[in-house]
């Protein structure tokens, strides 16, 4: 019973960290919006870039990961940092905080900047090995989806090559599937559209989604945006 309140707690604890949806709250501080009703109305990193710009997109990211690293901390402070897999379950609560916020209908961003931070708390071996590779697709690709489920594939991957023969290592393992399972639910309309070769990449996105953000007011269908990407494409 005891370990099973200590598991709610970490994942109580993470819950509270992650609904501090940051894409959200600058949208509403600084522009006065809500950013999930403008680009392509995901409450993330990628969008902030594309409606308010990097500085604040990138401000995003990083407040994302921080929560995200507070969390694991707090559980750590509690229960002790050698306690890997209670700082996982932390984890999970951030992510289903960050994903899933009930102040905000539960509709909130994709959990990629989160998942970094958990990890960079927990176990920054994993981030190691995860980020370069993942940078590298996004440098390659343009493609910020592929980077994210990249990173998703490798997390899960290297967490378990570093903990299968761990005390709970089959649970840290198995949490870090969930990490990646959610991760790709997340990412299934960019999946499809990498499929079939649709997806828009970082620059071209940023452009066009501005260009309705001002003339509409609102969320923009990935699709709609694609469709006006291959028209600029071919009037240039």
């Amino acid at each position: 019973m005891d370990l099973l309140i200590q598991r709610a707690c970490c994942l109580l604890i993470g819950y509270a960290f992650g609904c501090q949806q940051f894409a959200y709250i600058l949208g509403k501080l600084v522009k006065g919006i809500d950013i999930r009703n403008y680009g392509s109305g995901n409450a993330g990193t990628t969008n902030v870039i594309r409606v308010m710009g990097k500085r604040w997109g990138y401000l995003t990211l990083f407040l994302d990961i921080v929560k995200a690293v507070g969390a694991v901390l707090v559980a750590a402070s509690i229960y002790g940092y050698s306690e890997k897999y209670l700082l996982w379950w932390a984890g999970i609560g951030v992510i289903l905080g960050h994903n899933y916020p009930f102040y905000m209908q539960f509709r909130g961003g994709k959990g990629v900047a989160a998942t970094i931070g958990i990890l960079l708390a927990a176990d920054p071996r994993v981030v190691a090995f995860c980020l370069i590779p993942s940078v590298l697709i996004l440098y390659l690709s343009k493609y910020m989806s592929l980077a994210s489920l990249t990173y998703m594939v490798l997390q899960l991957t290297f967490t378990a090559i570093f903990y299968y023969d761990q005390a709970h290592g089959i649970e840290i393992i198995l949490l870090s599937l969930i990490m990646a399972v959610s991760g790709f639910y997340r990412h299934r309309a960019n999946i499809q559209r990498l499929l079939e070769g649709k997806e828009s990449k970082m620059g071209q996105k940023v452009k066009v989604a501005a260009d309705y953000m001002n003339r509409k007011g609102k969320a923009v269908p990935d699709d709609e945006i694609y469709r006006s990407v291959i028209k600029k494409q071919k009037q240039e």
